[in-house]
C-alpha cells in the first residue's frame, strides 16, 4: 500500500514512451516545433500532486490564500488502487485538453498516450479485483449487474 503517489515520478516513468501505431510522416499537418519541449513537459505536476490540485501544469497552477490540498491516504488497497486509477484518469484527461487546443503538440501526444496506457491497465486491474466501474466493462460479460452483489457504501458500518 501508498504507492498512490508513485505515479508522481512519471517523468522519469512516462516520457519518451513510443505511441502504438502513431507514424508522424503521415500526418501533413505535423508540426516539428512543438508548443512544448521537454523542458516545458517537466513543469507537469504528477499524477497524485496535478489530481490534489486539480491542474497538472504548473505555471497555470495559482494557489488560493495559504490553502493547501489535501494528503489523500486510503485506508485500504481498494481505495488505494482506485485512487491510483482516478489520478491517472484526471492526468489523461487534463492532457486532453491541452491537446484539444495544441493538437500538434507531439511531446505532450505521446504524455498522454502514456497516461491512457497506464489509466486503461490500472482500469482492468480494478475491475479484474474489485468489478466493474464503468457499464461498457469487459468484466460485465462473466457477471452482468455484478454490483448488485457489492456492499454499498452507505450499507458498510465501523469499516
Amino acid at each position: 500500500m501508498n504507492n498512490y503517489n508513485y505515479f508522481d515520478t512519471f517523468n522519469e516513468t512516462f516520457l519518451d514512451v513510443p505511441m502504438q501505431g502513431y507514424n508522424p510522416s503521415n500526418n501533413s499537418n505535423f508540426n516539428q516545433n512543438s508548443n512544448m519541449n521537454n523542458s516545458q513537459i517537466n513543469s507537469l505536476f504528477g499524477p497524485y500532486e496535478g489530481y490534489t490540485k486539480g491542474n497538472m501544469f504548473r505555471n497555470l497552477y495559482e494557489q488560493y490564500k495559504n490553502y493547501q490540498p489535501a494528503i489523500l491516504t486510503p485506508r485500504n488497497e481498494k481505495e488505494e488502487a482506485l485512487l491510483n486509477l482516478n489520478q491517472m484518469q484526471f492526468a489523461m484527461h487534463d492532457l486532453n485538453l491541452y491537446l484539444d487546443v495544441y493538437p500538434n503538440d507531439m511531446t505532450m501526444m505521446r504524455q498522454f498516450v502514456s497516461f491512457r496506457n497506464t489509466y486503461n491497465k490500472l482500469l482492468s486491474d480494478y475491475e479484474n479485483k474489485y468489478g466493474a466501474i464503468e457499464v461498457n466493462s469487459p468484466t460485465l460479460n462473466n457477471t452482468p449487474f455484478g454490483w448488485e452483489e457489492q456492499t454499498w457504501p452507505w450499507e458498510m458500518r465501523g469499516v
